[in-house]
């Protein structure tokens, strides 16, 4: 009886493994997916901030920001941050009112506050 029962749940993991590994999959994969989106919207965000700055900046083939132009000298851009600004409300609740964008290069660092929604 044992045995049977051992044999069945047995059985049952081994048809039920891959209907669970393609769920997991296709979850991955969606996150995979978003994830590009919201790179591309953050990378797009980036180069609109730099154009109404009217800064010249160069991208790579993904969309990123690599060099920025400024005072007639060509900057290699390292790393970008966002940093969301708040605004507090009367009831508590908080609101996106701009966003603080760094720019971290060799020579120093530029900081811009935009008002630009990401999307």
């Amino acid at each position: 009886m044992k045995i049977r029962i051992c044999v069945l749940v047995i059985m049952f993991s081994l048809l039920a493994l891959p209907t669970v590994q393609a769920q997991e999959y296709g979850k991955l994969r969606a996150l995979q997916q978003r994830a590009a989106v919201v790179i591309s919207q953050k990378n797009d965000f980036v180069a609109r901030v730099l154009t109404s700055y009217k800064i010249p900046h160069e991208r790579n083939a993904q969309g990123v920001v690599v060099r920025i132009n400024i005072e007639k000298s060509w900057l290699d851009v390292k790393t970008i941050e966002i940093v969301p600004l708040l605004k507090e409300s009367a009831d508590n609740s908080r609101q996106v009112t701009a966003h603080e964008l760094y720019f971290f290069t060799a020579e120093g660092i530029l900081d811009l506050v935009s008002e630009l929604i990401i999307r």
